[in-house]
């Protein structure tokens, strides 16, 4: 997702989105079910919590994000945004890394 991201913060022609656009959509679905189904594997017990969780932080992840980048994007700064997404990708990356190892 990083090199998704980071290719469109460099051109936003269209062969370069149609590589951001595949690039994403491998990324979200491996992050997404590797997540959804750790969601549901972490503890049994608990798996109708851990997977609405998984959904609350989804949408209000997405709400978020939405409202914080609606101000750039009125203004055309895509690329801002899409070199953002980049630098977040990290963070995201490295947690959810580290929280599936600790809890394998």
């Amino acid at each position: 997702m990083l090199v998704a991201y980071s290719v469109a913060a460099l051109s936003l022609s269209v062969p370069a989105l149609v590589v951001t656009a595949l690039l994403l959509g491998g990324g979200w679905a491996f992050m997404h079910s590797t997540i959804q189904s750790w969601a549901t594997q972490l503890s049994p017990a608990a798996r109708a919590t851990g997977v609405a969780m998984f959904g609350v932080a989804l949408y209000v992840g997405s709400a978020l994000a939405t409202t914080f980048a609606a101000g750039a994007a009125e203004h055309g700064q895509y690329q801002n945004l899409f070199l953002l997404a980049a630098v977040l990708t990290v963070p995201l990356t490295v947690a959810a890394t580290i929280g599936r190892t600790r809890y394998r």
